[in-house]
């Protein structure tokens, strides 16, 4: 069975043989199995047939006259390169001619006279490899064409990967709307390698969108700055739906929001709170945004809405200090046009209770407590009663207004220092003593302690003094009767730690952090049984922070504690 007859006729086959009865041999057995056959009788002739038949193999004689086959099959080596089957039919079996025949170029070589069974098997099967190996180099063209082509993608994907970090290290770095959205278009435009990045923010109040960055390669764009939203409803229905699109503008006469002949790529910048703004890119219309450009857009889109909001965040949050610092120091003005406006009258009030006090004693009116005296009348203990009340409101309302200006001046840092060796060892019992009485008074047990190795300490004896009065003040003021109030001084490495603790009421932990503010109460239903106005802890840390120290308060187990640590020289850094 002829198996080749039925697919020859799908080739052309050029032979190329001198001897004219060898050649229509030739001829008619390949017409036979079906193949288009032409034929030349030399080398010439038969390059001449190549250059118009481009034929699929060539049986080529080696033996001709002019130019014989070894001569010929090197031309057309140079002119069809390797695929082309060439095979050589010759007489010449010696080696040298085998090995001039393969070194010219041959594919293959039969020997004379012919054999016709191997000779047709011998052009199927090079006809056969010559289209296979077609087949695999284009296979392998093809696949080269994926690899560059994928290897291109990974390379983008790594690129635009990159300048989303880039980008979003910009706009994180940055609170500022403008200079958030200046980093994005143009990264973005030149990323892209686009004609045309711009970003708008959305009014929702006022359906408006405003442009607000832009970075262009486009000739001037003729564009309103502001847009009306109804002026472009089947734009803006789908971004303030957060769907991002793409879409090219052909050319019109209507006064349009991109300009024509341009391909356009419009994505929301949008979060959970609603629409904030779009991003709007262009690029000729003869392209189209890929899907991985648009993957891009959406992700720094996503990371402008991110800061976008932060940047709102952060500016509400700075009006809001700004109104607070503001409010503060109409405070503090207030009070302290209020404390030197109430001084003046307040000393005089003062003044006219000991002018009071003297005048009566010229009178020979004396006002003793009436606990301490039997023979007083009941019109002389009212009198003592009122008396006493008059002085005592006023001496709180004066050490109100001294809190309040010493406390303006220790902020304004106009609170001088006269600095001096203290040894605590000598004038901690001193400022302690002052105490003693009121703490019997109060059936409180008042105890001290003191490092007899203390070092000098070098500060200010009148704020140190106010200090620990202040503390010891606030001590006896919670201890009840029965606890224990108890003071401590030690020197640890290059400071000095003085803790003044007592029992009683516990600060809640929550407390603790805000017992220094101005004007705090702990707040608990006995808050009224306690005089005071809130600033003595205030100035307390007002003075140690002007010595260069720190306070601090902790509260358990029916304990509460302040601890006072300065440094044993003011000028000291530690």
């Amino acid at each position: 069975m002829n198996t080749t007859s039925s697919q020859g006729d799908r080739y052309t086959v050029l032979v190329i043989e001198d001897n004219r009865f060898t050649r229509m041999q030739l001829c008619s057995l390949l017409e036979a199995d079906g193949y288009h056959v032409a034929s030349a009788e030399n080398g010439e002739a038969g390059l001449a047939l190549y250059h118009r038949l481009h034929p699929d193999l060539i049986l080529l004689d080696a033996m001709m006259p002019e130019m014989d086959g070894f001569t010929c099959c090197t031309q057309l080596r140079q002119l069809v390169g390797d695929n082309l089957p060439i095979v050589m039919i010759t007489c010449l079996e010696d080696q040298e001619s085998v090995d001039c025949a393969f070194r010219v170029g041959t594919t293959d070589y039969i020997t004379k006279p012919i054999n016709w069974a191997v000779l047709r098997q011998r052009v199927w099967h090079q006809i056969q490899r010559s289209h296979l190996y077609t087949q695999v180099q284009q296979l392998n063209a093809e696949l080269e064409k994926k690899v560059t082509e994928r290897t291109a993608q990974l390379q983008q994907a790594l690129n635009f990967e990159a300048t989303l970090k880039r980008i979003t290290d910009r706009v994180r770095d940055s609170l500022d709307e403008q200079q958030i959205l200046q980093a994005a278009v143009k990264e973005l435009a030149l990323a892209l390698e686009i004609d045309y990045c711009g970003t708008a923010l959305s009014d929702l109040k006022h359906a408006t969108s405003k442009i607000f960055q832009e970075y262009s390669t486009l000739p001037h764009l003729n564009h309103s700055q502001i847009v009306r939203m109804v002026d472009f409803p089947g734009i803006y229905a789908q971004l303030l739906q957060g769907q991002h699109f793409q879409f090219c503008k052909l050319p019109t006469s209507q006064n349009y929001l991109i300009p024509d002949r341009i391909a356009a790529l419009a994505c929301p910048i949008f979060d959970n709170e609603g629409a904030l703004g779009e991003l709007w890119l262009f690029k000729p219309m003869h392209g189209t945004f890929d899907e991985i450009e648009v993957r891009l857009v959406k992700q720094v889109a996503n990371q402008c809405a991110i800061a976008i909001r932060q940047s709102r965040l952060y500016q509400a949050a700075q009006t809001q200090i700004e109104e607070l610092a503001r409010l503060n120091t109409l405070k503090d003005d207030f009070l302290n046009t209020v404390s030197h406006e109430l001084r003046t009258p307040v000393a005089n009030m003062k003044m006219a209770i000991q002018m009071l006090e003297l005048s009566l004693e010229k009178a020979h009116v004396t006002l003793v407590d009436p606990l301490q005296s039997e023979t007083q009348t009941l019109s002389t203990n009212k009198a003592f009663r009122y008396f006493q009340i008059l002085n005592d409101e006023c001496n709180r309302e004066m050490d109100l207004i001294n809190d309040l200006l010493d406390l303006q001046r220790l902020g304004a840092g106009a609170q001088p220092l006269a600095l001096m060796p203290i040894r605590l060892q000598d004038w901690l019992p001193h400022w302690v003593e002052a105490f003693e009485h009121r703490a019997h008074q109060q059936q409180q047990f008042l105890s001290l302690e003191i490092d007899p190795d203390l070092p000098v300490l070098i500060s200010d004896s009148v704020s140190i003094s106010r200090i620990i009065s202040e503390l010891l003040n606030n001590a006896c003021k919670y201890t009840p009767e029965g606890g224990k109030i108890s003071v401590a001084a030690q020197s640890l490495s290059d400071v000095i730690h003085l803790r003044i603790s007592n029992s009683g009421i516990e600060i809640p932990a929550q407390e603790l952090p805000r017992v220094f503010d101005r004007f705090y109460r702990i707040p608990n239903g006995n808050s009224w049984r306690f005089s005071g106005t809130g600033l003595g802890l205030a100035l307390v840390r007002e003075l140690v922070n002007h010595l260069g120290g720190s306070v601090r308060a902790e509260s358990g187990s029916g304990q509460t504690c302040f601890e006072v640590i300065l440094p044993l020289s003011r000028t000291a850094t530690w």
